[in-house]
């Protein structure tokens, strides 16, 4: 099994070229999952599942460009409210859907938390109510949580939500040494935002459970770290790519 989180920038930039890239890597990485955040254009979201071949889309009904892709039937799916940061004019949201592996069903959780730095204690909070989701949805099931959680695993809301959510970090147990930068200043479309961030690992895939799909991780790699030959980027993130055998 392979599972994909990218945010994919809305419609910014040279945004059907970006996705050309995106495209190209989903062609050569051949994910059984993909979930994007900002993508809101449903519309487009029907035309990238007829260039991919998903059989499965779950496209929110809430306007939280979290949208779910997937090789596996869905047997159910739907999407959380979270508080809303009052630095932000907007809303965020979780979307989910449980997949039918064969026998065996998972649970797929796609999120995008608050991105202004100083406001962490609006991610603790949507953390809290993603991770109190996840225990009642979820139950026991095996569960991953992937998205941009917009904090390094390093900060106190994300190391609550993983050290709370006996989550594995999947870029951090195969990669313990490395930055991992989703969020890197050499990208262009990074490096060129209205507001200046620093580097950061910002993007994540976190595994739950001990069920015979998700419990021998093979590799967890970032994609879309370089831009194609004519200087496109994906998007102004990194993706990332987790494999499980």
């Amino acid at each position: 099994m392979k599972i994909l989180t990218l945010n994919t920038w809305q419609e910014r930039g040279a945004w059907q070229g970006r996705w050309e890239v995106i495209l190209e890597g989903i062609r050569k990485f051949r994910p059984d999952i993909v979930a994007f955040q900002e993508l809101f254009n449903k519309f487009w979201a029907l035309e990238v599942r007829n260039k991919t071949g998903f059989p499965a889309m779950v496209f929110p009904k809430e306007h939280s460009g979290l949208v779910i892709y997937s090789n596996y039937p869905v047997s159910k799916s739907g999407e959380l409210v979270l508080t809303r940061s009052p630095m932000e004019e907007y809303g965020r949201y979780l979307s989910w859907a449980e997949l039918k592996a064969g026998k065996e069903n998972f649970f797929l959780f796609n999120t995008h938390l608050s991105w202004k730095l100083e406001d962490g204690t609006t991610r603790k909070k949507q953390a809290e109510e993603v991770l109190k989701f996840i225990q009642t949805t979820a139950k026991n099931k095996e569960a991953v949580l992937v998205g941009d959680l917009n904090a390094p695993p390093h900060s106190d809301e994300i190391r609550w939500l993983i050290k709370e959510g006996k989550f594995l970090d999947l870029f951090q147990h195969f990669h313990p040494q490395e930055n991992g930068f989703t969020w890197d200043n050499r990208n262009p479309y990074a490096a060129g935002s209205s507001h200046k961030m620093p580097d950061r690992r910002i993007d994540q895939i976190l595994v739950r459970g001990k069920g015979s799909l998700l419990a021998n991780p093979a590799s967890c790699d970032l994609i879309y770290t370089e831009p194609r030959k004519d200087g496109v980027w994906a998007s102004d993130h990194a993706g990332v790519l987790g494999i499980f055998t």
